[in-house]
């Protein structure tokens, strides 16, 4: 997956093909980028209906929001790069906006949106719940991290008819109010909403959420720590993600949404089979397969002689 350009023209060249890598590379960057997002929601569709058919959407879901960030080392300036805090060498990253549905354990990515400013994020937000609502997915809850703390969201979502726990980051106004553990208030702003706070004892943890379920704090947290889930989507993405030293977007873009569809469609074949094939396994079957597609294509060719 080092080189995935130079990956698929060694496929080409197996099939009678044989683009050059950089003839592949310049090939991926003259895609349009809408076509290719569209693609990718046809793609993140069939997998939806793959849960569909085993049975696995009858009930409304529990949908978690996430920021993904890709490092960027290049000039600041440069297309969609955002500024983030300083992480690995780097202050600036391409991101993106996945919502994920979480079933019985598993993490499906329903939407992926490139950002371009976190200034329009209720766009994003509104945007991805739209497609979810036209996938007919039905929603239970949605789930935020701190990364999505804002006034407005709390109200928006609100405004919307939506349940949802949002991790809130401490500020000045929420240090004066000073919850303690199973505690709650109301965040004081034009439009007001219910803050609380739930202890994890056993991690030792405190966290503050901005939420309108009526449940008691702890059970908040509780469904909360569902997001994180044992395939946890945001760090399995990376696994699949084709490593590249290109500062072209639009080659970024194919091959993190290339990666997205993927795990993806490790997630359909681990909840098909009710077992728990690693990453790493699927990497190998890949590598393998491209191994032996030369051995098969002479087998033919004997056959057709023989």
């Amino acid at each position: 997956m080092v080189g995935y350009a130079e990956g698929t023209s060694n496929v080409s060249r197996k099939l009678g093909k044989a683009p050059t890598s950089d003839t592949v590379l310049s090939y991926f960057k003259t895609m349009d980028r809408y076509e290719l997002l569209s693609a990718s929601s046809v793609v993140f569709e069939e997998q939806v209906n793959a849960l569909r058919r085993m049975g696995m959407l009858k009930r409304p879901v529990q949908i978690a929001f996430d920021w993904h960030d890709q490092l960027f080392y290049g000039e600041k300036d440069s297309e969609m790069v955002n500024g983030i805090r300083s992480k690995n060498g780097s202050s600036y990253a391409y991101q993106y906006l996945t919502a994920s549905v979480l079933v019985d354990g598993r993490r499906l990515t329903l939407v992926l949106t490139p950002i371009k400013s976190r200034a329009h994020m209720l766009a994003y937000i509104g945007d991805a719940l739209n497609r979810i609502r036209n996938m007919e997915v039905r929603v239970r809850y949605l789930l935020f991290d701190a990364g999505f703390t804002s006034i407005a969201l709390p109200r928006y979502l609100e405004e919307h008819g939506y349940a949802y726990a949002m991790r809130f980051s401490s500020n000045d106004a929420t240090k004066r109010i000073g919850l303690k553990d199973g505690e709650e208030a109301l965040y004081p702003c034009d439009d007001p909403f219910r803050i609380l706070r739930a202890d994890d004892l056993r991690a030792g943890k405190s966290y503050l959420f901005a939420t309108n379920m009526t449940c008691r704090p702890k059970t908040v947290l509780k469904r909360y720590k569902r997001r994180w889930g044992i395939e946890t989507s945001y760090r399995e993405h990376n696994v699949f993600l084709a490593k590249t030293t290109s500062k072209d977007y639009t080659v970024r873009l194919l091959y993190y949404a290339v990666a997205v569809c993927i795990y993806n469609a490790w997630c359909v074949f681990n909840t098909r089979q009710g077992t728990h094939v690693i990453a790493l396994e699927v990497k190998i079957s890949v590598l393998l397969l491209e191994f032996l597609t030369p051995l098969h294509s002479n087998d033919s060719k004997v056959d057709d002689y023989g």
